[in-house]
């Protein structure tokens, strides 16, 4: 099921909207509480991983390996993103923002985590009888 090609479109797609959900989020986060680009660039480039392979996957199936990578970087981007937070957090040097942001990257890490997973069975070889 998780190999058949309407399940990888769909995952495809759903890759697509998670990516422009990140945009949103991170340029929104980026207008209130300001960022530098040296730590807003990262993510855009997941944003842009992400959407760029999940629309070539929807055009040529053969390309999910495209995907796992996006979804490998988005997935290391997400959870460094947390442990600089949580490093901060135990350290006591934190502020109520990073703790805050500390906490929605936690409770969103299943998603890219999750996504991966999915990800690398997709790409994983079928069997061959050509031994």
């Amino acid at each position: 099921m998780i190999n058949s090609k309407k399940f990888i479109r769909f995952f495809s797609t759903f890759t697509i909207i998670i990516a422009l959900v990140h945009f949103v989020l991170e340029t929104f986060y980026t207008y209130l509480f300001g960022q530098t680009w040296a730590s807003l660039l990262p993510d855009y480039i997941a944003v842009a991983l992400c959407t760029i392979s999940g629309l070539m996957v929807l055009k040529n199936i053969k390309a999910v390996g495209f995907l796992c990578g996006a979804w490998g970087f988005a997935f290391c981007l997400h959870y460094r993103s947390w442990a600089w937070r949580f490093d901060n957090f135990l350290s006591e040097t934190s502020t109520p923002l990073i703790d805050n942001t500390m906490y929605v990257l936690l409770y969103t890490m299943p998603i890219s985590i999750i996504a991966f997973v999915i990800s690398l069975i997709i790409c994983y070889p079928k069997n061959n009888d050509n031994k």
